[in-house]
């Protein structure tokens, strides 16, 4: 079982099950230097284009999405997977999402909730599903869903996982060696197994939302 935190457990699961179609432009996305499991479908889409403000991660876009230099209604889907958080003016970003989607084209975003601060270069925020409905509907959206992913349990293990240091870059170190190859695995199945059975609690605590809005 490859683990790291449940967050991107969620995340990879859930982008993994989107129908993606048509022609899907990722805010914030990376096309080099990836992070976690989840790779486009691009087998059973038209296009699949990135704008990011890192120029290493070799986006199509290489622009804030304050002021997107793209033509209206282009896009059947605009995914902001994790964005949200690091936006320094999140609502006019939303804007600019509706104005590229293509008449009753989706916006899909995900956002953390209880999940540690996580500076991408910044981290600004975290909403509650009422923040994000506001939002969104602010921007023209209609929300169609907002999905919590992970209960208590996985805030419990994620905020364990950070504080203790399971996260360290020096994997290399014995003691860490020791934490990832054996802890994690055994601790990662019990979480989870704990994780889905108290799911339903997972409305007022959980790890954060899954996203999705209709033009």
């Amino acid at each position: 079982m490859s683990f790291i935190t449940f967050r991107r457990h969620y995340l990879d699961k859930v982008l993994s099950n989107v129908p993606f179609a048509g022609n899907i432009l990722d805010i914030g996305g990376k096309k080099d230097n990836k992070r976690g499991s989840f790779r486009p479908p691009l087998n059973k889409v038209d296009s699949w284009e990135y704008l990011n403000t890192d120029a290493s991660t070799n986006p199509d876009y290489c622009c804030s999405a304050e002021d997107i230099p793209i033509d209206n209604e282009q896009f059947d889907i605009v995914l902001m997977a994790e964005v949200l958080e690091h936006l320094e003016n999140p609502s006019k970003v939303l804007q600019e999402s509706y104005r590229i989607t293509k008449f009753s084209g989706k916006i899909i975003a995900t956002m953390p909730f209880l999940y540690p601060i996580h500076a991408d270069p910044y981290d600004y925020q975290r909403w509650t599903p009422e923040r994000i409905k506001l939002e969104f509907e602010k921007a023209g959206f209609v929300i169609e869903k907002i999905i919590p992913m992970g209960s208590v349990f996985a805030v419990i293990y994620d905020l364990l996982y950070v504080s203790l240091g399971m996260a360290s870059k020096n994997r290399k170190a014995l003691k860490n060696r020791i934490v990832n190859r054996l802890l994690i695995p055994i601790l990662a199945k019990l979480f989870l197994w704990l994780d889905k059975r108290y799911a339903y609690k997972s409305k007022r605590i959980t790890t954060g939302y899954f996203i999705v809005g209709i033009k």
